[in-house]
């Protein structure tokens, strides 16, 4: 069949009876009915009755463009319609379909939401934000316009033209736009159900809103990146600047429990990369100290461990932990970590306990001397090194000190320091600890020591506060600086300046070693309280062991019958040998009564009162102690000679020589009570058994006849040799004056000096003490 013409549909000449979306069955009223295969007019007719939809349209237009017979008056008809919407013609969208149809932009937007989980704060804020209202934007039912209104549109349907009944029927279904748009999925702008919106590019559009959204998202994730990069390297930079050039800062400490305090802080860079040492000092009190540990670091995004650094400042940071809590009382009240970073946008650097922040200037007027890095540390303390200082205790006069390093072990940082009054060495004090010297307690305390012995002048209070009270519940806390050193030591603070010196202070154990060489002498003076000072000698007679026995013998210079022998040792500990390390007890008894009968250097009774003795520490002085607070002080004498030893075997040779039989002394005889002196003549006349039996006969030149013979032993004990060793009673009388030549039963005893060539005697009291000095006579 040829296909019919369009031809417009005639007034209402059906009656439409819907049946179903797809599906109207028209039925004509008024015929009587036909036969043959329908027409265009027919059709019309049937269709005019009850329009195939419900869209407002004008102007329609058929054309059959197939027809076939379905048998017994029944017809399948394929048609084309034309007509033109009177509005918007509008179909449902699915949201999510038209939003990923864009593939690039979806792309994009996935690697901006990654970029985001990248970004730090500020930068993410805002884009956090849009994130979640993207997140939280809901996109309305949407239609889009399919067939605009005045502009003609074609569909297409299936029909069926059933003739057998009274009446004609229409039924169609499948009716389609020519793409293929099912007609019935279409609906009026007019029908808009409440809430929907149209997606026809508008500024109302939902779906141009959501894609600009993404496209700000998109763009605004890019620029942030950037900005963040670049504000990264502004902060990185900037603390690398403080590490290398080590500028201190000054501002607000921030403790745990108390106000803030005024502090500078110092950061140092170790060997290891981004490591660091930093020390925070408070500017009003130069030994209230923190000292910490940290690294450069920038926290790493996902980590949880870093959120709370990330929270007060998200980018560079150096991380400050506390290494000894224990330092000051400062260093105890900061009890959290700190960070310090650089705030670009305010240009400055601030500190933070991860709750507070608080700004950071640079110091102009702080002293860089005060702190010293790990390398200026090894330079500024060894060993030997002299310093001379003060000690200021508030409401009392300064105290001039002087401070020798005696000892240093450079791998372990143990030392030894010697703290003296300048005025008065008899008071000192000796201190031990160590020197950290590993970071960051380089920059904080460095030297922190225990008093192991302290003195003070005989006769004076003892001090109650300061380096000398004995005090063992504080530590001497010393700073090395450029010039020396800064410390305190319970309420006494100190200064030391470096001396200048080419001679260093040598260990306790080598000075005293070089202290007591047999045969050294030491000359100068003992004091007691208010009298005059006297002259005495000591002679070094023997030293063994290292130190372990020692004995020295004791004279006055005016008067050589006042003689007396010491023996002892070198304490044993290193640090009580830096103070009165050397103890001595006194063997046998002074000639002469001089202050008390002990605890005096030469006492008139043997007891077991020891006397200490202290060597200086540039090893030229010698002070010396008794129980009684009698002091001495000697200085080496270059001048003697150093072969006169007096050691056991060498006096023994000497006290040979001097008793060989035939020998001949003479000399004087001196009576303490009567104040006379005679001279006299003293003759050996026998040495038997190595000193065993003596035997001297006693001539005085004024009576010739008169002769006096003592016989005794000579004691070669280590105690005895070097001093009144030889012992004789009178063995021969004679009825004359005084005691070594009158009736008495005297006793007589004799020391040999050094030389070994002159004897110096004393007799025992029988109303009447006599002295002899005799000299060897050289036989030609």
């Amino acid at each position: 069949m040829s296909e019919q013409s369009f031809q417009e549909i005639p007034g209402s000449l059906i009656n439409l009876i819907y049946s179903s979306p797809f599906v109207w069955i028209l039925i004509l009223a008024g015929s009587s009915g036909c036969s043959g295969e329908p027409g265009v007019e027919e059709l019309l007719e049937l269709m005019a009755q009850n329009p195939p939809h419900t869209l407002s349209a004008e102007d329609q237009q058929i054309e059959i463009q197939s027809i076939e017979s379905a048998g017994d008056q029944r017809w399948n008809l394929k048609f084309v319609c034309q007509e033109t919407p009177v509005e918007d013609w509008l179909m449902q969208q699915d949201p999510d379909g038209i939003v990923s149809q864009d593939s690039t932009e979806a792309a994009d937007f996935e690697a901006a939401l990654h970029k985001l989980t990248e970004l730090r704060s500020p930068e993410k804020s805002e884009w956090e934000l849009l994130q979640r209202e993207i997140q939280s934007f809901r996109l309305p039912q949407i239609f889009q316009i399919v067939c605009r209104k005045g502009v003609s549109v074609k569909w297409q349907a299936n029909a069926i033209v059933d003739q057998t009944g009274a009446t004609p029927s229409l039924t169609i279904s499948e009716i389609r736009l020519s793409e293929g748009i099912p007609l019935a999925d279409l609906i009026e702008k007019s029908a808009l159900p409440k809430g929907a919106a149209v997606a026809d590019g508008s500024p109302s559009d939902p779906i141009r809103q959501y894609a600009a959204l993404h496209q700000r998202f998109i763009t605004g994730v890019s620029a942030a990146a950037s900005d963040m990069e670049l504000r990264l390297a502004a902060e990185r930079q900037a603390l690398a600047g403080l590490l290398q050039n080590g500028i201190p800062l000054q501002g607000k400490l921030i403790p745990s429990q108390s106000e803030s305090q005024d502090a500078v802080l110092l950061v140092e860079k170790r060997e290891t990369d981004d490591v660091i040492s930093a020390v925070a000092i408070n500017v009003e009190d130069v030994l209230s100290r923190v000292v910490f540990s940290g690294k450069l670091q920038l926290p790493v995004v996902a980590e949880s461990g870093a959120h709370a650094r990330r929270q007060i400042h998200d980018g560079w940071q150096l991380t400050l932990k506390n290494e000894d809590f224990r330092l000051s009382k400062l260093s105890q009240k900061i009890r959290k970590d700190l960070v310090l970073f650089y705030d670009t946008t305010r240009q400055t650097f601030r500190l933070s306990d991860l709750r507070n922040a608080t700004p950071l200037q640079l110091s102009q007027q702080y002293d860089f001397a005060e702190v010293l890095t790990s390398a200026q540390l090894e330079e500024a303390i060894s060993a030997g090194m002299l310093y001379r200082g003060r000690e200021s205790i508030t409401g009392k006069p300064d105290r001039s000190v002087n401070l020798s390093l005696t000892e240093y072990d450079l791998e372990t940082g143990l030392l030894r320091i010697v703290l003296e009054d300048s005025r008065t060495p008899f008071t000192f004090a000796v201190f031990e600890g160590k020197l950290m010297k590993n970071p960051p307690h380089h920059l904080g305390i460095a030297i922190q020591m225990a008093q192991v012995t302290t003195h003070s002048q005989p006769g004076s209070q003892r001090p109650k506060s300061g380096l000398f009270s004995r005090d063992s519940g504080n530590r001497l806390l010393l700073i090395p600086t450029a010039q020396g050193l800064r410390g305190r030591f319970a309420q006494a603070e100190l200064t030391f300046e470096k001396i200048s010196s080419q001679a260093k202070v040598l260990p306790a154990e080598v000075r005293w070693q070089q202290t007591l060489v047999p045969g050294s002498v030491w000359k100068g003076v003992t004091k007691w309280r208010e009298e005059a000072a006297q002259r005495a000698t000591l002679r070094v007679a023997e030293s063994r062991e290292g130190g372990k026995y020692l004995r020295i013998t004791l004279e006055r210079d005016d008067d050589p019958v006042q003689q007396v022998v010491y023996e002892g040792s070198i304490l044993s500990e290193d640090a009580q040998s830096e103070g009165y390390g050397l103890v001595m007890q006194q063997f046998g008894t002074a000639s002469v009564y001089e202050h008390e009968y002990f605890g005096v250097f030469f006492s008139r009774w043997q007891s077991e009162d020891q006397k200490v003795f202290r060597i200086s520490p540039d090893g030229k002085t010698l002070y010396g102690l008794s129980t009684e607070g009698e002091v001495m002080l000697l200085e080496r004498d270059s001048a003697e000679v150093k072969s006169n030893r007096q050691t056991t075997s060498e006096s023994l040779q000497a006290w040979k020589q001097a008793l060989t039989e035939g020998k001949v002394w003479e000399g004087t005889i001196r009576s303490v009570k009567e104040q006379q002196t005679a001279e006299l003549k003293m003759i050996v006349k026998g040495y038997e058994l190595e000193g065993e039996k003596v035997t001297l006969e006693f001539v005085p030149k004024v009576n010739r006849k008169a002769r006096a013979v003592f016989e005794g032993s000579l004691d070669t004990s280590d105690k005895a040799i070097n001093g009144y060793g030889l012992v004789l009673k009178k063995t021969l009388k004679f009825d004359g004056p005084g005691n070594v030549f009158g009736k008495w039963e005297t006793q007589l005893q004799f020391r040999l000096d050094a030389t070994g060539k002159r004897m110096i005697g004393r007799t025992n009291d029988h109303g009447d003490t006599e002295y002899l000095d005799l000299h060897l006579v050289e036989m030609k």
